[in-house]
């Protein structure tokens, strides 16, 4: 996407180490431009172009953030969140999170449930959840 959501992470947190992944090279170039642009030009990130985490090594990261999309070019699917929820539960280390935005009308907590064991709803509003599974083991 455009990386609003890991500068936001980024910008609280600035000791925390980020990386933006997409399949879209335009996609993650857009998110390091948004970075670059609020983040302040010390801030260091790293910036990659991947089908669902596939770059990111086994139980390598603390925390997930993922705004997944609901459609694959013109057909509306859920089976690219469902690689994206896949590769973030390989990628996360034992205790890590996956923070999912979604529509709710998605019902993304139920392929959390499935695949994590575990799902919470940290807010929500008519339109939209911020969802939360933990990897257990």
């Amino acid at each position: 996407g455009n990386g609003v959501v890991g500068t936001a992470m980024a910008v609280a947190n600035p000791d925390a180490e980020v990386v933006f992944t997409d399949e879209s090279f335009q996609a993650v170039a857009s998110a390091e431009a948004t970075f670059r642009e609020n983040a302040g030009p010390a801030a260091e990130a790293g910036f990659l172009v991947g089908d669902a985490l596939s770059g990111v090594e086994r139980e390598s990261v603390d925390l997930v953030l993922n705004n997944p999309p609901f459609h694959t070019h013109r057909a509306l699917t859920d089976s690219t969140s469902w690689r994206m929820f896949s590769g973030s539960r390989r990628a996360l280390r034992p205790g890590g999170e996956l923070w999912v935005i979604g529509n709710r009308h998605l019902g993304y907590h139920v392929k959390l449930r499935r695949l994590f064991g575990n799902c919470e709803t940290v807010a929500s509003n008519p339109k939209f959840v911020v969802l939360r599974a933990v990897k257990r083991r």
